[in-house]
């Protein structure tokens, strides 16, 4: 009996739970979240700056732009707080890119326009980084790394397969 009692008590607090983290998922348009730091990077770097039109993060709050550019890179980042400095608790999404840069990543993925991607999942050792994707054009490197709402392998790939994607097909910002 208790054992029963005990179970019902744990199906109840899990389907509780259950909706809760779906709801901290949202869709974030890309562009406009980063506004003015994006105007002002364009004018900062000569590289095409190619960013997927929206992303769904695993985050449901106030947005933070934040990043710059070179004549060889940019970074771009949204973060839940401002002045995130790339800690853990705040990070959100990075879009960067850097002239004649090479891939991180082993594991190969197929792109729009016969293009190869480079595909990393969450990792977690003395902290977790997020999932990441990469993808050469025009000479540059371009990377998205994201905390996406998916907690299985497949299902980041697939997430960042699809920004990657949107990115190219969006075309320079």
């Amino acid at each position: 009996m208790r054992r029963r009692r005990a179970l019902i008590a744990l199906l109840m607090v899990a389907g509780l739970l259950a909706p809760a983290a779906v709801a901290y998922a949202k869709y974030y348009a890309v562009p406009a979240s980063l506004g003015s730091v994006l105007e002002r990077t364009d004018g900062e770097t000569p590289l095409a700056i190619l960013l997927p039109n929206r992303l769904k993060l695993d985050y449901d709050g106030k947005v933070h732009a934040s990043g710059g550019g070179e004549p060889r890179s940019y970074d771009l980042a949204l973060t839940a707080a401002p002045n995130c400095g790339g800690a853990n608790a705040c990070f959100l999404v990075t879009f960067s890119a850097e002239h004649g840069g090479s891939p991180d990543f082993a594991r190969m993925v197929g792109l729009r326009g016969g293009r190869t991607g480079y595909f990393k999942a969450l990792s977690c050792g003395g902290s977790c980084s997020p999932p990441a994707i990469q993808w050469r054009s025009r000479g540059n490197l371009y990377t998205i790394q994201a905390k996406v709402p998916d907690s299985t392998t497949a299902g980041q790939r697939r997430r960042l397969v699809a920004a990657a994607n949107a990115a190219i097909a969006a075309g320079p910002r």
